[in-house]
C-alpha cells in the first residue's frame, strides 16, 4: 500500500497465502475423509455420525467456493490492472474485504474440525 492506495501486490499477497491455506485444508480433509472410510471398514463398533460427515462436506464445499471467488477475483484484478491503484472504496477491494470474512469463517470451522472430528479418527477410536 502506498499512500493510501491499494496496490495489485497487496491484493495478490493475501490471495496467494489464502490459495496455500486452502489447498492445505483441502489435504486435511481429504486424508480425514479417507481415514473415516477405513475405520467404518475395518474397525467394528466404530462410530461416525452423519453430523460429523455433514461438517467435513460442508467444509469441503465452502473451500472449492471460496477458492472459485479468489480465481474470479485474480481474473478481474489482471484484466483491470489499468485502475489500479485502487482506493478502499473500490468494488475489488470490498469484494477482498468480504473474500477475507469468508476465509475467517473457514478458518473457524477448520479448528472445529481438528478439535472435535479428528480426535475420533485416533486411537483410541470411539467405538460402541
Amino acid at each position: 500500500m502506498k499512500d493510501g492506495n491499494i496496490e495489485i501486490l497487496d491484493l495478490d499477497f493475501e490471495y496467494k497465502l489464502w490459495k496455500n491455506k486452502l489447498q492445505f485444508y483441502h489435504k486435511e480433509l481429504e486424508l480425514m475423509k479417507r481415514r473415516v472410510e477405513v475405520l467404518e471398514k475395518e474397525q467394528s463398533g466404530f462410530l461416525f455420525d452423519e453430523k460429523q460427515h455433514i461438517t467435513l462436506e460442508k467444509q469441503q464445499e465452502a473451500l472449492e467456493t471460496i477458492k472459485n471467488k479468489i480465481k474470479t477475483m485474480e481474473f478481474e484484478m489482471g484484466y483491470y490492472a489499468v485502475d489500479y491503484p485502487i482506493s478502499n472504496k473500490h468494488s475489488h477491494y470490498t469484494e477482498h474485504e468480504k473474500i477475507r470474512g469468508e476465509i475467517k469463517r473457514i478458518n473457524d470451522a477448520q479448528q472445529y474440525i481438528l478439535n472435535n472430528i479428528h480426535p475420533l479418527l485416533c486411537f483410541p477410536f470411539n467405538l460402541k
